[in-house]
């Protein structure tokens, strides 16, 4: 198989081809499958040694048996006489069910429980499950140490698994021997179940020990409160706090209204003093003073005093001032003004007492309402006080109440069995060995001899450095892939030469699709198209591509020369069954001797002939040791150019350019050019 690939150096072309020239392809599925058809036989053979081994390798393990047991955690026990308090294992949410469980599985898993285990087994079980690791012990190098029993069963035989969102917890041993995995296993749940216990039993206890010493402490602290909250009430008289605050208050309310009662009685006397200072001696104004006036002997007297007067105008009219009936009237006014002077002096001296006595006895209300009112601000002190210890002591009865119930609580559950553990399932002895496990090992060797069938494939395609899929010549040389053509050995050189021409089924088809992929980067309109073809190494038929691509371009209906510029080994000439007298060579050595200066003698020297309809050759002439220098020169260069403008396609079939610099120098006459890598022949190397 053939790949094309090509590099457009003219303006045209540039950007059609860096579309994708930049890119560096990744290997595909297909290029995967491609490599693995080509060294299927290898790969299948390394899958199937390797595949055969490790399952013999496998199947070759000394056998062994999985005994499993397993434990329930209850995580919600049922509350008897309020125990709940005491044993609280409600599991709020499920990140709390798993920091138990992962707990428990931890525990399971301690070397503490483990020495346990192996403890509790029988001396023969013990010794049984360390000839599954050792051999037998009688046979057992006495110079050696023994291994850990207790290392081992937690390496190699202990396995605790914890399926999510569960209360179960599965142990398994895995051991050679049936008997010694099913006994270990059992005496995990066994041991677990007693070392909970155990734990428990001691909590509990420790419990009960610390909640009855500290019942007794605060018992005792109880009734020294009690006590001293007694003699505090006895020492300041408080029958009941209640009772001591209402009767002092009742005692202020007494004293306050008696005070308010002096004061108004205080009040009403002042008005009395004040009334009779006003008045004076005037009779008249005295008289009209109620509290004077008002007196039953002073209305007497000051009713006598009235009538003498009333006589004394009724005896004046008729006698005269000296009659004695006049002068024993007069004397008798005198006689009763100085009785009601009396009389009201008398009076006055009473409304002075009762101001003294009133002042007096205001003052010792005041003094006493005083007394109140300090007393009642120490008794309200003392129901301070006393408040306050009654608090003390009433929280430190709720507490040892409340402790009290605790204490009570804790030694039923101390009788109760609240094991949390329970077995759920004892382990029985497996009849059939867990290991060799025929279904994982013939899984296993499948998977490995499908990677090998593909892996091995794929190594030996990177250790081949030849190209070999259309990512590698992509890869490799940085520019698109053209198009494929298949080899075909048995066809000979004039065949596959004229393939396109002759209409061959399995060669035509990929030229047209070159054909096309070079339509679709060049613009043909714009002027003339030439193209090199050249290849790494000889024999990767790049001859065999110029002669087709050209002849796709001809029966295209474009006028194209064929150029052969493969100076050393010439084969287009062969290719057509033409002469190859004439050529580049032999108008070149023309040009030297200086016999060709017409165009009619170029023409004839250089031997150009029509080999088919729109398709002429330009043979490369006699072989040569200087093609370089032929190609190099500029009269090279002008030919050339006055061929493009001849022709609409012009194809330069050059020496291989890993091996030779022509195709370099004939490339600066092209506009593009093709790269012809054979499958498996090329190097990757030599493509990049």
């Amino acid at each position: 198989m053939s790949y094309m690939k090509h590099n457009f150096k003219s303006q045209r072309s540039q950007a059609a081809a860096g579309s994708r020239g930049g890119s560096d392809s990744l290997i595909s599925l297909l290029d995967i499958f491609q490599i693995v058809r080509r060294h299927w036989q290898f790969g299948a053979a390394c899958g199937l040694i390797v595949a055969v081994a490790v399952g013999a390798y496998l199947l070759m393990q000394p056998r062994q048996y999985r005994a499993e047991s397993s434990l329930v955690i209850e995580l919600a026990t049922e509350n008897i006489i309020d125990v709940k308090e005491v044993l609280n294992t409600n599991v709020q949410n499920n990140n709390m069910l798993a920091s138990i469980m992962n707990t428990h599985i931890k525990r399971l898993q301690s070397r503490a429980l483990a020495d346990t285990v192996m403890a509790a087994l029988e001396p023969e079980m013990g010794d049984r499950f360390l000839e599954g690791y050792v051999g037998s012990l009688a046979e057992f190098d006495a110079t050696k140490e023994l291994p850990d029993a207790v290392g081992l069963l937690l390496k190699q035989a202990l396995e605790v698994n914890w399926e999510e969102e569960s209360q179960a917890i599965q142990i398994v041993i895995t051991h050679s021997d049936p008997e010694v995995a099913q006994a270990v296993a059992n005496q995990y749940v066994d041991q677990y179940i007693q070392y909970k216990a155990e734990v428990r039993s001691k909590s509990t206890g420790d419990a009960v020990s610390f909640l009855g010493q500290e019942v007794e402490e605060l018992r005792l602290d109880l009734v020294e409160r009690e006590m001293i909250l007694q003699e505090y009430r006895d020492e300041k008289n408080l029958v009941t706090a209640e009772r001591g605050e209402s009767i002092v208050a009742q005692n202020l309310t007494q004293w306050s209204q008696a005070v308010t009662n002096a004061r108004v009685r205080l009040a009403g006397v002042e008005s009395r003093l004040a009334q009779i200072r006003l008045a004076e001696n005037q009779l008249a104004a005295l008289m009209n003073i109620p509290f004077v006036g008002g007196r039953d002997d002073v209305k007497v007297i000051y009713a006598q005093l009235q009538e003498l007067r009333r006589e004394a105008q009724v005896m004046n009219e008729t006698y005269l001032s000296r009659h004695p009936q006049m002068v024993q009237n007069l004397a008798s006014q005198v006689s009763v003004k100085e009785a009601l002077s009396q009389a009201i002096e008398q009076a006055r001296q009473e409304v002075s007492v009762e101001y003294h006595t009133v002042v007096a006895e205001l003052k010792d209300l005041e003094t006493s309402l005083a007394e109140t009112k300090q007393e009642a601000l120490q008794v309200e002190l003392d129901l301070i006080e006393y408040r306050m210890l009654d608090r003390q002591v009433e929280r430190l009865r709720l507490a040892y109440d409340a402790l009290s119930t605790r204490y009570s609580d804790t030694t039923i559950a101390e009788r109760m069995d609240l094991n949390s553990v329970r077995p759920l399932d004892l382990a029985i002895m497996p009849a059939k060995p867990a290991w060799p496990d025929h279904q994982k090992i013939a899984l296993v060797m499948c998977c490995l001899a499908g990677v090998c069938f593909v892996a091995v494939p794929l190594g030996v395609e990177l250790v081949d450095g030849r190209l070999s899929s259309f990512a590698d010549v992509e890869s490799y040389s940085n520019k698109p892939l053209l198009g494929d053509v298949r080899h075909f050995p048995r066809k000979s050189l004039a065949e596959m030469s004229h393939a396109v021409f002759r209409k061959d089924i399995d060669l035509l088809e990929p030229f047209r699709s070159i054909y096309s992929s070079l339509r679709m980067k060049t613009d043909l309109s714009a002027g003339p198209l030439s193209l090199v073809v050249t290849s790494s190494l000889p024999g990767e038929g790049k001859s065999f591509v110029s002669c087709n691509l050209a002849a796709a371009f001809a029966t295209h209906n474009y006028r194209v020369l064929l150029v052969d510029c493969d100076l050393r080994r010439p084969s287009l000439h062969q290719a057509f069954g033409a002469e190859n007298e004439h050529g580049l060579t032999a108008w070149y050595a023309s040009l030297q001797s200086g016999s060709s200066t017409q165009a009619s003698h170029e023409t004839e020297s250089l031997g150009i002939v029509s080999v088919h309809e729109n398709l002429s050759l330009l043979t490369a002439g006699k072989s040569t040791d200087m093609p370089t220098e032929i190609l190099g020169d500029s009269k090279t260069a002008a030919l050339f150019d006055r061929l493009k403008q001849d022709y609409d396609v012009v194809i330069f079939d050059t020496a291989p350019v890993g091996l030779f610099a022509d195709a370099t120098l004939v490339a600066d006459y092209a506009d593009s050019c093709i790269f012809v890598a054979r499958q498996f022949k090329v190097s990757r190397a030599k493509a990049r």
